[in-house]
Parts: C-alpha cells; sequence; structure tokens
C-alpha cells in the first residue's frame, strides 16, 4: 500500500519543463481549441434550432387553415383590370 502511495505523490509532483511554446504553436492551439468548441454549440444548436423551426411552420400553417379567420395578405388582383 505505501508503494502506491509513493508512486502517486511523485506522478502529481508539478516540475518545470524548460520548454518554450512559441506564437505560432499558441495560435494553432487556441484556433483548435475555439473550432472544437464552436462544433459543440452548432452541433448543439442545430439539434435545438430544427425542431423549434418545425413547430413554428405547423403552427404557422394551422393558423392559416384555421376557418373563419382573415386571410393575412389581401387577394392580388388579376393583371389589366385596372379601372
Amino acid at each position: 500500500m505505501r508503494r502506491w502511495v509513493v508512486a502517486f505523490c511523485l506522478l502529481t509532483v508539478a516540475t518545470s519543463a524548460e520548454a518554450y511554446v512559441g506564437p505560432g504553436m499558441g495560435l494553432g492551439v487556441i484556433g483548435a481549441v475555439l473550432g472544437f468548441l464552436t462544433a459543440i454549440f452548432l452541433a448543439f444548436a442545430g439539434m435545438v434550432w430544427y425542431p423549434v423551426k418545425r413547430l413554428l411552420r405547423a403552427r404557422r400553417a394551422a393558423r392559416a387553415a384555421a376557418p373563419g379567420e382573415a386571410p393575412s395578405s389581401p387577394e392580388p388582383q388579376p393583371r389589366g383590370t385596372d379601372q
């Protein structure tokens, strides 16, 4: 048991890496993270938006087909009958 505790402590100790991450690598990492987060956000938005859009379209169609309501736009005049 003591070996496991010592191994765990040695593996969790942080030491300096003596490494350099240049601006090109830093911008690449930032771009990759932003691209990944954007992809997740757009996937979620697509999963939510399309059912909402379908619901709105069905409501609009039901409202237009309801009897006794005035049409939303006036009937266009036939051409050539202006007097």
